[in-house]
């Protein structure tokens, strides 16, 4: 992403936009947007071109599919998180760690699609399932990352497709040497 979004909004606003389905693009969201789940999140969710302070998503299933592209996040969770109708990560930048843990569960005709990201900090597979395809391609996990680990309950119901990716991808802990 090389020049700021026009348009300034809150967290808050950003939520209120994504609660009826109405996608997030060229926006600098204030705040932390906060997806917590205590219901199905019904909508479709397609953040493009935008610059998130904080996206914080737990336990949360998602029922639609959510995109994320060409977009900057200064801080992004999304633990616990199920993404039915799968997950799309493209062209993005996560300027800290990234933590997926016990999610996925995508359902076998939608991809979970991670493609051409910069990961400046770990990124985080502990417990996931994933019964649907996975395709990990041409990203830069600077401080690695575990989806191709022995030994953190990642499960794969279709052999993964991890290509041309850069930075280790074994880590067995978070903070191993």
């Amino acid at each position: 992403m090389h020049l700021l979004p026009k348009k300034v909004i809150s967290a808050e606003r950003a939520i209120a936009l994504l609660r009826v389905g109405t996608p997030l693009e060229d926006c600098y969201v204030k705040g932390v947007l906060e997806i917590i789940g205590k219901d199905d999140w019904s909508k479709p969710i397609h953040i493009s071109h935008c610059l998130l302070e904080g996206l914080v998503c737990s336990v949360t299933q998602f029922v639609e599919t959510v995109s994320f592209s060409n977009t900057y996040f200064q801080k992004c969770e999304l633990i616990f998180s199920c993404f039915l109708r799968g997950l799309i990560i493209e062209n993005c930048t996560f300027d800290s760690s990234l933590d997926l843990q016990a999610g996925g569960h995508n359902e076998i005709e939608y991809p979970v699609r991670i493609w051409n990201n910069t990961f400046l900090g770990f990124v985080n597979f502990f417990d996931c399932w994933y019964t649907g395809k996975v395709s990990i391609c041409r990203n830069d996990f600077v401080k690695g990352t575990n989806i191709a680990s022995k030994n953190q309950l990642i499960t794969f119901d279709f052999l993964p497709e991890l290509l041309d990716n850069s930075g280790r991808l074994d880590i067995e802990a978070e903070f191993a040497d």
